[in-house]
């Protein structure tokens, strides 16, 4: 990367473990264009491979090799926020909210913390965090106490999650249950009888300029899109209201593209991913799924050796030295910007 671009502030603050050659643990702030991704590790008999170092891991972008700058290891603690959707359109999922989040608490390790927040038209926190099991689990009949059900201020919501709700220090992870329908959005295509494009719509891009500078993998667990779309038999539902608005016309469905778009260009451009759920099942399933990935995976992060132009799509490898061993990464590419 030109050193023009390297405008360069960066703590690192190595606090080393135990003898027992742990990788160390840091803290860094930085004003260079970093790239982080969390890979994991399974064998042939798809047992996962704890015990890697940062000399164990090769990163390649665009097949030229790329040093890795930062590394934290399995063992190190991970900080997990859960956010929650609580506006009319995901109304019918409530009742499954208190089982997700205490299966998602049993498959976090004794290390690792966690907060909990929702929101509707509002941001509201119901767990600061802790690794305290008991007081997590104490929080979750407040996530499915009846309240008015207003407007859906999702973008907020997710720009307030990660700029100030996400100040703890380690490796971070952000959950969201959503159909990520933001109000606004809506309302621009009730008044105006057009979906605004993405480049214009400045809500979203504020939550997403922020989440690309806080380099936080952002999952969505995302309910009713178009890929995985159910009716919602209560509660205020802008996709049945699109319906009735606009008969006979793609209108609605090329509103719940556009809101999985948005939610997809989060994911990719954070390290996270994006799972639909099909079934409320489903839901308990992906959170356990994803609490696991977390306790065993590798945190890597690079600054990339080259200067990209802007927009252009970076594909990323991550290969371990033994030849046998199956690297999974939570992404695979980003655009360069």
């Amino acid at each position: 990367m030109g050193r023009a671009i390297l405008r360069l502030w960066l703590l690192v603050m190595v606090s080393f473990q135990s003898a027992e050659a742990q990788e160390p643990l840091y803290t860094l702030k930085v004003d260079v264009p970093v790239v982080s991704l969390d890979v994991s590790v399974v064998n042939g008999n798809g047992d996962p491979v704890n015990q890697l170092s940062s000399a164990d891991f090769s990163v390649f972008e665009d097949g030229a090799p790329q040093q890795i700058r930062f590394f934290s290891n399995v063992s190190a603690p991970y900080n997990v926020f859960l956010l929650f959707d609580r506006s009319g359109s995901t109304q019918h999922k409530w009742q499954f909210m208190q089982r997700t989040v205490a299966g998602f608490i049993a498959s976090l390790r004794p290390q690792d913390r966690m907060a909990i927040a929702s929101f509707d038209d509002e941001f509201q926190m119901h767990l600061r965090w802790t690794g305290d099991r008991a007081k997590a689990l104490a929080a979750i009949p407040d996530l499915i106490r009846p309240r008015a059900v207003g407007g859906t201020s999702f973008y907020a919501a997710l720009d307030r999650t990660l700029r100030q709700e996400m100040k703890v220090e380690g490796r971070k992870a952000l959950i969201i249950l959503t159909d990520g329908r933001d109000t606004s959005l809506y309302r621009e295509l009730v008044s105006r009888n057009r979906l605004l494009d993405v480049s214009d719509d400045r809500g979203f891009q504020r939550a997403f300029r922020t989440a690309k500078d806080r380099l936080i993998p952002v999952y969505f667990l995302a309910l009713n899109t178009d890929q995985n779309f159910e009716p919602n038999p209560q509660g205020g539902d802008e996709f049945r209201n699109l319906q009735k608005i606009f008969p006979n016309s793609p209108t609605p469905q090329h509103f719940l593209a556009e809101v999985r778009e948005r939610m997809q260009r989060v994911a990719d451009a954070t390290g996270g991913r994006m799972l639909y759920p099909e079934t409320a099942e489903d839901i308990i399933e992906l959170y356990e799924q994803i609490g696991r990935e977390l306790g065993m995976s590798y945190s890597i992060g690079y600054i990339p050796s080259e200067s990209n132009p802007s927009g252009t799509l970076r594909r990323i490898e991550v290969r371990t030295r033994n030849a046998a061993l199956r690297v999974m990464q939570s992404r695979t590419g980003y655009y360069a910007r």
